[in-house]
């Protein structure tokens, strides 16, 4: 049964008791710890949800999805259409520092990072997206955000070596072309990579260094795990302290075990074939 009504009922025979005897002293007092206990209720709501809202210009009558990346799947949990004043809102309950994709189409999409109590802002355009885009309310988003301006600098890049081949294919001097094209290519790649290490070394502790691991370059892998292990293992170890009980922390914790334990075994396997 409802208690609400009961108590509803007993604070109202109270005012009206305390209002017959003249005590405005002890309405006043009242009315204080009412408005205590909802702002307290208010606060505590508010800290166990993140919100996530902002502006996508060009983006009336669009929708937009809200995902929530675990370590082997993609939940879908939201979506909305956009209005006339192409602002969208969002609000989730998560279990823990969470990772999410608020997404336009399942190839263009803008990763956060949140945490209970985080209020997100994102500012952007439908047509550029994850291109281009502005947050702020998520220190961990602001550094994915970090990182994909730079990435998209060095895809700018590789966009434009894409073109020109697509011109230069068919002229006899395309050989020489291509050596070009190839030493652009090699200095973008080298840059991407230098700054993703760079970037996971300063934030290693971070769920968006994580992200960084596996962060690709055109369809290329740039960090991968049998030449960077290192900085692979640094990054669960870190993980593992900063976040011990974050899922992403565990799980990741244990594939990099998983592959030290497969690379033990390779080692011994061959050590043992050795001393035949």
């Amino acid at each position: 049964m409802n208690r609400f009504p009961k108590v509803l009922f007993s604070i109202i025979s109270l005012f009206l008791y305390i209002v017959s005897h003249k005590k405005p002293t002890s309405i006043i007092f009242i009315l204080l710890l009412l408005l205590i206990s909802c702002t307290n209720k208010n606060k505590l709501a508010d800290s166990s949800f993140v919100k996530i809202s902002g502006v996508i210009a060009n983006a009336e009558n669009h929708q937009l999805f809200l995902q929530l990346l675990n370590y082997n799947e993609k939940l879908t949990i939201d979506s909305a259409i956009l209005g006339k004043d192409e602002k969208f809102y969002f609000s989730y309950m998560p279990v823990e520092k969470a990772i999410f994709l608020l997404k336009k189409d399942e190839n263009n999409y803008i990763t956060i990072i949140a945490d209970k109590g985080e209020n997100i802002e994102i500012t952007s355009d439908y047509e550029s997206f994850e291109k281009d885009y502005s947050i702020k309310g998520s220190d961990d988003s602001q550094l994915l955000c970090e990182l994909n301006n730079h990435l998209q600098m060095n895809q700018k890049k590789l966009d434009s070596i894409a073109k020109l081949w697509e011109t230069a294919i068919k002229l006899p001097n395309r050989t020489e072309i291509k050596q070009g094209l190839d030493s652009v290519y090699y200095k973008a790649a080298t840059n991407q990579y230098l700054f993703q290490k760079q970037f996971i070394e300063t934030n290693s502790g971070s769920l968006a260094s994580l992200i960084a691991l596996y962060l690709p370059f055109g369809r290329d892998a740039v960090l991968r795990e049998s030449a960077d292990f290192a900085l692979f293992e640094k990054v669960s170890n870190d993980l593992m302290k900063k976040l011990p009980n974050n899922s992403h922390s565990i799980n990741f914790a244990k594939r990099i075990k998983q592959k030290k334990m497969l690379e033990l075994e390779k080692n011994l396997s061959e050590k043992a074939a050795n001393n035949k």
